[in-house]
């Protein structure tokens, strides 16, 4: 897959395949890079495990595997990329989820890694400025999972601002913005379509009736 998506890149590029949920995965990712005489001044964090397990079946290895994938992966990418680029500087971009903000029960350890991401990245721009900027981008529903059902679909929809499913292109574009964005780090772009805030949501015609039933109070006088 990755081989077939680099092949469609206008500018090209090179796979390189690495297990970052090993503690020595990083280094060899860059070791390969190096060998194949790449040498990477920006990086974007998107592999992740979507555990969905019941709290109570969540193992100990399920919870330290997602958290050494979801989490652990990216500080020891952004070491790595710090140590080979020193003085030199870089981007690093992490790919959240909106799991971190709303904290999906059936996806715990899912859920605590992606929240623990945004307080990484945080860190990561504090301790390696000012040569490197280091910034996320939360997804909400843009890239349902295969198999979900039609009504599943519509509800998901109907749990945005926008009434609309996401694309991973809105993705890419975050992205694209941040590693151009010079003056940013330590920021979250949420591209969520509003998911995150649809539960204060109140209809238009809900408002316009329960407004109709609250007392006028004039200007200037505060409410009893």
């Amino acid at each position: 897959m990755a081989a077939d998506l680099v092949a469609g890149l206008p500018a090209g590029g090179a796979a390189f395949a690495a297990d970052l949920a090993d503690p020595e995965g990083s280094r060899r990712l860059f070791e390969a890079c190096a060998a194949a005489g790449e040498e990477p001044d920006a990086l974007v964090h998107a592999a992740a495990s979507f555990l969905h397990k019941p709290l109570l079946d969540t193992s100990a290895a399920d919870w330290d595997g997602v958290q050494a994938l979801n989490l652990r992966a990216f500080f020891l990418l952004a070491q790595e990329l710090a140590r080979r680029r020193g003085a030199l500087g870089g981007d690093l971009v992490a790919i959240g989820d909106a799991a971190a903000l709303e904290l999906w029960p059936g996806y715990v350890a899912h859920s605590v890694a992606k929240a623990a991401l945004v307080a990484l990245v945080k860190a990561l721009a504090k301790a390696l400025a000012p040569r490197y900027r280091v910034n996320g981008v939360m997804p909400g529903p843009v890239l349902p999972p295969a198999g979900v059902s039609a009504a599943e679909l519509e509800r998901m929809r109907q749990r945005t601002l926008l009434k609309r499913l996401g694309d991973p292109v809105d993705v890419a574009r975050a992205v694209d913005f941040l590693l151009r964005s010079d003056f940013s780090t330590g920021s979250w772009v949420e591209v969520t379509g509003g998911s995150q805030l649809w539960r204060g949501q109140v209809s238009a015609a809900a408002a316009v009736a329960k407004a109709s039933e609250l007392p006028v109070t004039p200007a200037g006088e505060p409410d009893s």
